[in-house]
């Protein structure tokens, strides 16, 4: 989860949320030791492609890999907050209400100007200009395919990702390639762009089998593309038990090894990627564990990293820290010099949240600045009960400043949150 502001009844829901989720593991609980690492039937010797070896990640050039990167939230998968208003206001919500404002083609049209400019060439050269060596993509399913047309993937999603798989290989720039939101959702907060309850992955057989169709799909595309280091398999699962994460995670690998030897898996656990306890095993012998880490409730980084180690030391699996940040640049900054202790076993790297956004409570990596014009469109649809409703000139004239301020060359990049990321340069 990545919020801009915390409020109270927000806080609230996230709380109940992780206790009603998969229990804990507990720092003292012993994990089960498991199988040897060559004892699974998708190890592959000598795998050229970059991979899992015991607890460590190995690049294409055969030396141990520490991915450091950031996500590129807010383009392929977008939260109202990073767009400078509405705390659970998802992607499905955002274009519902700039429908309502602008008709259905403008509203089409903003959205695919989002994919073209949020993120472009530019981006990935900046990024790779300023050391970080790894991208995480967060994906919605919306943009390979329709609810309407389930299992009909569409060229336009196909294109994007395309592209920037391009320009990661032209700048060196590892690509992990995320499924942030499933079909349905797989919880009902924001990030995942729910439907409705019913429709939930968990909820529902057919959107279970859409969700392993599709890592079939993106798989059967890019088997063969080296640049990206591993598949992310569903973001921060709210699963009613851990059962049916472990199962669902099981089939999209064997999903994916169908087509797909050598790529590695990131498995994220329940409770915000926190808790892998139904995972009494790696579920392939080429993984790691990708778990998030925020700290709005209090710093517990420290039981966070020692539940962590007991995992990677039981298992034998890389650790990678796939989300942390919204936060100040003082706790950035002590938590990259965590993330770099080797004591804490961080082996895989680490991936700040987020490149990109308009900055809210705390400050932005690169900075979108806020137009007057768009901020009166953003404010009403974070809270169409208490902000007037735009014409639809005003909301015109909103859309395309936007579209003009989140270009590369119109950001500003924040040098102190920089110089806290990139610490271990020196």
């Amino acid at each position: 989860m990545k919020p801009r502001l915390l409020f109270i009844p927000f806080a609230f829901l996230l709380l109940v949320l992780s206790a009603l989720a998969c229990g804990r593991t507990s720092s003292s609980t012993p994990l089960p030791t498991a199988p040897p690492q060559s004892s699974y039937p998708d190890y592959v010797p000598d795998n050229p492609f970059v991979h899992q070896e015991g607890k460590l990640v190995i690049g294409l050039d055969g030396q141990p890999l520490k991915l450091r990167g950031v996500n590129v939230g807010g383009w392929l998968l977008w939260e109202g907050w990073e767009y400078g208003k509405g705390l659970l206001v998802s992607q499905t919500t955002l274009m519902d209400r700039l429908t309502t404002l602008v008709g259905a083609d403008q509203a089409d049209s903003f959205e695919q100007q989002v994919y073209a400019n949020y993120i472009t060439e530019a981006d990935i050269q900046e990024i790779a200009a300023l050391g970080f060596n790894s991208v995480r993509i967060p994906v919605n399913a919306k943009i390979l395919e329709d609810d309407s047309q389930p299992y009909v993937y569409k060229d336009s999603g196909w294109q994007i990702l395309d592209n920037v798989l391009s320009w990661c290989e032209q700048y060196h720039v590892y690509a992990i390639l995320d499924l942030h939101a499933v079909p349905g959702g797989q919880s009902r907060l924001t990030p995942s762009d729910p439907a409705t309850k019913s429709q939930l992955i968990w909820n529902s057989p057919e959107n279970q089998d859409r969700t392993v169709a599709m890592w079939h799909a993106i798989a059967s595309r890019y088997h063969d593309r080296k640049i990206i280091a591993g598949y992310d398999l569903i973001n921060e699962p709210l699963p009613p038990n851990g059962a049916i994460l472990n199962d669902l995670e099981r089939r999209i690998a064997a999903a994916i090894r169908s087509v797909d030897p050598d790529h590695m898996l990131i498995v994220e656990g329940g409770a915000f990627s926190s808790d892998f306890s139904m995972f009494p095993a790696p579920i392939s012998g080429n993984q790691a564990y990708g778990f998030h880490m925020y700290t709005w409730f209090g710093d517990n980084r420290r039981q966070k990293f020692n539940q962590m180690v007991a995992l990677t030391d039981a298992q034998q699996v890389p650790l990678w820290e796939g989300e942390f940040g919204e936060n100040t640049t003082a706790m950035i900054d002590s938590t990259i010099a965590m993330f770099e202790n080797p004591d804490n076993e961080i082996n895989a790297g680490w991936c700040f949240w987020t490149w990109k956004k308009v900055p809210g409570r705390y400050p932005a990596l690169e900075a979108i600045t806020e137009p007057v014009s768009w901020k009166a469109v953003i404010d009403w649809i974070g809270d169409p009960k208490h902000n007037p409703q735009p014409s639809l000139n005003q909301a015109q004239d909103g859309m395309n400043a936007f579209i003009q301020a989140i270009q590369l060359e119109n950001d500003h990049l924040d040098p102190q949150m920089l110089a806290a990321l990139t610490q271990w340069q020196k």
